[in-house]
């Protein structure tokens, strides 16, 4: 595997700010509650199975998981987010812990869900290795990922922007290509390397739904971490016209009645232990 050391210290460091957690709680969160009934339809979550929450973030998959009767364990590495997951959805257990290393023995959980997080992850065949050794045999594994600018107008519009307008100097440590999963090719020889077997990947329309046009530049510059060091990192000059350029995009392309709505899909992978 490359070394992306520094890249898993760019999201431990990200993840850990608390301001940085509540940014995305308050501007990004509402885009990704959009796939939570097609993930778990997808899991066939139902009440009594024990479930997993992989990178449980601010806890919107574990509440949905608890009104839906089932037993809930939810991990992640962030306590900034954890804090808001335990406030979101007492009744799950949740654990401070590596996706890498899960602290649970083989073949516990029923099914494992993860929203938009495994691309969050450093070594990401080693999570998966780890999610197949949890899953009782038969078992289901549900994940989302959001899809790249090559079908994303979302992706396509932030990148072109900080393409077009940001300074070539500026650079973030490198990781994982974020879009992998949401490539069929990709998702199915990744998952099919981990031990899973029925690999499918589909879509989920998910939308911003924007008050302003220049709404967007604010989700990614306080409710992310890659894009936002990015952006952070960039000349006064260089960030200005980043936003500048995607605000008027989104102003000319997807204004609708007075608000702006910007789809930004997502891509659902299933897989089965």
């Amino acid at each position: 595997m490359s070394d992306f050391s520094a890249f898993a210290n760019l999201e431990r460091s990200g993840w850990l700010d608390t301001k940085r957690a509540f940014g995305y709680v308050e501007l990004f969160a509402s885009a990704s509650d959009q796939a939570i009934d097609s993930l778990l339809d997808a899991a066939d979550a139902s009440r009594n199975l024990k479930a997993l929450d992989l990178c449980c973030g601010q806890g919107n998959i574990s509440e949905a998981l608890l009104k839906r009767g089932c037993k809930v364990f939810g991990i992640d590495f962030s306590p900034a987010m954890l804090e808001f997951a335990r406030r979101r959805a007492p009744g799950a257990t949740f654990i401070e812990a590596d996706a890498q290393k899960l602290p649970f023995e083989a073949s516990e959980f029923d099914f494992v869900v993860s929203n938009l997080g495994v691309c969050h992850v450093p070594d990401q065949p080693r999570a998966l290795a780890e999610v197949r050794r949890v899953l009782r045999k038969g078992g289901k594994f549900a994940m989302t990922v959001w899809c790249g600018p090559e079908t994303s107008p979302c992706f396509a519009a932030v990148y072109g922007a900080i393409k077009a307008h940001g300074h070539p100097d500026v650079s973030i440590p490198s990781g994982p290509d974020f879009h992998q999963f949401a490539r069929r090719g990709a998702a199915v020889e990744l998952l099919a390397d981990a031990g899973f077997s029925n690999i499918d990947v589909t879509t989920v329309d998910c939308v911003w739904d924007l008050n302003s046009p220049d709404e967007l530049f604010e989700i990614y510059a306080r409710g992310t971490v890659r894009v936002a060091m990015l952006l952070a990192k960039q000349p006064p000059e260089n960030l200005a016209a980043i936003r500048s350029a995607l605000t008027s995009l989104v102003e000319e392309q997807f204004s609708r009645e007075k608000r702006w709505r910007v789809p930004v899909p997502a891509a659902l992978v299933l897989a089965t232990a």
